[in-house]
């Protein structure tokens, strides 16, 4: 069996997740071309040490954007599994420090529940006559945005501040 044909809309916010996540080869709508682009090639220059630094009053650390950014994709796939929607999102943020294993496997865990995201999109398990699937779909790329953002500039800051 073939995999369903994505709507116009469907399809323009599956490009655009993707590309936050993992970059593009070819012309990107608002990252640099190339994978390096994305939040993943960004997250594998960053080490654990670098994750888990203080940053000024007010900011969180790298694993903790990471970890926020792991746990609201995995309440996506709760939901889309049937699960119901956690709205604690203080829960997102409980991540603050790493360790070398920690970091790897926050990392891979991500990687994971994107995966998934993209494999229930791909699927058809996404319904275009709800506006609440729909609001949570265009949604996914600019929160991934907002995130790799602040994520390159608190590597920069961390870098910065250890040189």
């Amino acid at each position: 069996m073939s995999a369903p044909e994505l709507g116009p809309f469907v399809q323009i916010v599956r490009t655009l997740f993707a590309e936050a996540y993992e970059g593009s080869d070819g012309p990107t709508w608002f990252v640099n071309n190339g994978p390096e682009g994305g939040l993943f090639a960004v997250l594998d220059g960053v080490s654990a040490e670098e994750a888990s630094r203080s940053v000024p009053v007010g900011s969180a650390s790298i694993a903790a954007h990471v970890e926020h950014l792991r746990w609201s994709l995995a309440n996506v796939n709760n939901v889309a599994r049937g699960g119901e929607w956690n709205p604690d999102w203080s829960a997102s943020w409980s991540v603050a420090t790493v360790d070398t294993g920690a970091w790897d496997a926050l990392r891979t865990n991500l990687r994971s529940e994107f995966a998934q995201v993209l494999e229930a999109i791909d699927a058809g398990g996404v319904d275009p006559s709800d506006p609440m699937v729909m609001t949570g779909m265009a949604a996914l790329a600019p929160h991934a945005a907002h995130h790799l953002g602040a994520i390159r500039q608190l590597a920069r800051f961390v870098r910065s501040e250890s040189a």
